[in-house]
């Protein structure tokens, strides 16, 4: 049994917002249907998602449940207006502001908080990520009302400066993590964060080898190979690193990203079995499942 600690099920080419929000209910459980089993052909039985604001991930909980699968999903991203995150979420400004919207958000019973810190990798500029949303402070204070209700934090967070944030401020995961140097990687390790580095969206870009990523291949190319000796510095010193594949990304399909992600990460010398353990052992502390409920819950009814 695998875990996909990171996916969008709100990113496929089934459908679109548009169409999402034209179909029934019926329509959109045959869409989801379809995109869960093609998990459980390659025996990906577990799933984390990222949020959407169109709340597929929260149906496709459902809908997983029904599959006889876990899904864990923070029913949509928070991000502070303004910042990246739009398409994951629903955009916050100051404390207040926070308290009414995870008043809300607590409604729909998410299985963890998803807090989007920074932008994404900027393919044309080495290094950039975007600003820093939130102040430490106000970090703080989302993680520890998480924590007030049972709910682990998962951060997305990109460069030295959000990795550092989001590690003080106690997220339980940090997502994607590139840019970041080795001293955050070490701090991951000193608080037991678990770290999901995603490599799948930039590796599968580099191995298509594509014209339209021609310009930017140095960069991504760059970005990728320190992404890779972080991780080859993680597993070495004991930081927890689960995989994610971060399906519905570009070039990035549900079902087979976490293969392309496992492979990604034999590039650094892991044998796919030691992967796939890796996967398992850490996605379960990522997604706050306890093993020994999961064998009675899961491991009987396969």
């Amino acid at each position: 049994m695998l875990i996909d600690a990171h996916i969008h099920v709100a990113l496929n080419p089934l459908y679109n917002r548009q169409t999402w929000e034209a179909a029934d209910r019926e329509k959109k459980v045959v869409w989801l249907r379809e995109i869960l089993q093609q998990y459980k052909r390659r025996k990906i039985y577990i799933l984390r998602d990222g949020g959407d604001r169109i709340f597929a991930s929260k149906l496709a909980r459902e809908v997983a449940k029904e599959e006889g699968m876990i899904y864990k999903s923070p029913i949509y991203a928070l991000y502070k207006k303004g910042h990246y995150g739009s398409f994951l979420g629903k955009s916050i400004e100051g404390l207040e502001d926070f308290k009414k919207a995870f008043k809300l958000l607590l409604e729909h019973q998410p299985d963890h908080l998803k807090i989007i810190l920074t932008g994404m990798v900027n393919f044309q500029k080495y290094g950039d990520v975007g600003e820093t949303a939130f102040t430490l402070e106000m970090l703080k204070y989302m993680v520890e009302a998480a924590k007030d209700h049972n709910l682990p934090v998962m951060v997305h967070a990109n460069g030295p400066g959000g990795v550092r944030k989001a590690i003080k401020a106690g997220a339980h995961t940090i997502e994607h993590g590139y840019l970041m140097s080795e001293a955050e990687v070490y701090a991951m390790a000193e608080k037991d964060i678990v770290w999901i580095p995603t490599l799948a969206p930039l590796g599968n870009i580099l191995k298509a080898n594509e014209d339209r990523f021609k310009q930017e291949r140095e960069v991504i190319q760059k970005v990728y190979d320190g992404q890779l000796e972080n991780i080859k510095k993680a597993i070495e010193i004991g930081t927890k690193v689960a995989l994610g594949s971060d399906a519905g990304s570009y070039s990035v399909h549900h079902g087979s990203g976490l293969l392309d992600e496992i492979e990604h990460f034999q590039a650094i010398g892991i044998e796919e079995k030691e992967a796939e353990k890796i996967a398992f052992e850490n996605g379960l502390k990522a997604l706050n499942i306890n093993r020994d409920i999961l064998e009675k819950e899961v491991l009987l009814n396969l």
